[in-house]
């Protein structure tokens, strides 16, 4: 209860997969919560899109894998057009399975807030749909980043033949606007890629959670994104965080 006091209406939510029984079992899951209800469901992405701009969710549960539209487009349309209206809503939280790894990627790059198994426990589901609302994406740490170094790793073997033992070089692309981080900005960032949200950000260096916010606000600005998941993916791409490191590069 202490969570859903956070908000004074209710969480707006579109679940959308192609799957009936799966769409039915999650909006059960969210309704039994007071603070979560909802509003509608879509069996692919073009339903889902048309459905948004009929009930205006705070956030859409996007299965991949779907007919007449997939995910994947129909996350990148919802972003693009939060971007160009200026709006962080409705964000979006990608349903996934292992399987669906060489897509997961694409899906962060077109704008998702996050992504989560669909096997995942109830409670976890929850709150990574309050999670993404407030803007914490990385809402299963561990699994997240799991997941986009063996993304990062196989998408390495499909563009460049590369073993996967084979560190990945650097994406030179990120370096200028890297250049334009502040100390404290990349701080943030590199802790982000390491799967801290706004909380365990303003523990860790002792400011409060409306600082971390502020500095997280910035870096995304800076870097050109809209979301944390995507800050982590620079943060990678760029080298900063390498797979299966500890090491934080900053080169000049």
């Amino acid at each position: 209860m202490a969570a859903a006091a956070e908000v004074s209406e209710p969480i707006r939510i579109l679940v959308a997969d192609d799957q009936g029984v799966i769409r039915m079992g999650l909006a059960m899951i969210l309704d039994h919560e007071p603070d979560l209800t909802t509003v509608a469901q879509a069996e692919n992405g073009e339903e889902a899109l048309r459905l948004i701009e009929q009930h205006d969710p705070d956030v859409v549960l996007m299965d991949i894998r779907m007919p007449v539209m997939d995910g994947l487009v129909a996350t990148e349309r919802i972003t693009t057009a939060n971007r160009e209206a200026g709006r962080a809503r409705p964000a979006v939280l990608v349903l996934t399975t292992f399987d669906d790894e060489a897509y997961v990627l694409a899906a962060v790059r077109a704008g998702a807030s996050g992504f989560l198994l669909k096997d995942t426990d109830p409670d976890l589901l929850v709150s990574a749909v309050r999670a993404v609302h407030r803007g914490d994406s990385l809402v299963d740490p561990a699994s997240t980043r799991v997941l986009l170094e063996r993304c990062m790793e196989l998408e390495r073997q499909v563009d460049g033949g590369t073993a996967i033992s084979t560190p990945a070089q650097p994406d030179a692309r990120w370096a200028g606007l890297l250049s334009h981080l502040s100390e404290r900005e990349r701080e943030i960032l590199v802790w982000m890629a390491r799967g801290l949200s706004n909380r365990d950000l303003a523990t860790k260096l002792f400011v409060s959670e409306t600082t971390v916010k502020t500095h997280v606000s910035s870096v995304l600005s800076k870097l050109g994104l809209s979301s944390r998941v995507q800050a982590v993916v620079v943060a990678y791409e760029a080298g900063v965080v390498r797979p299966g490191e500890a090491d934080v590069r900053w080169d000049s």
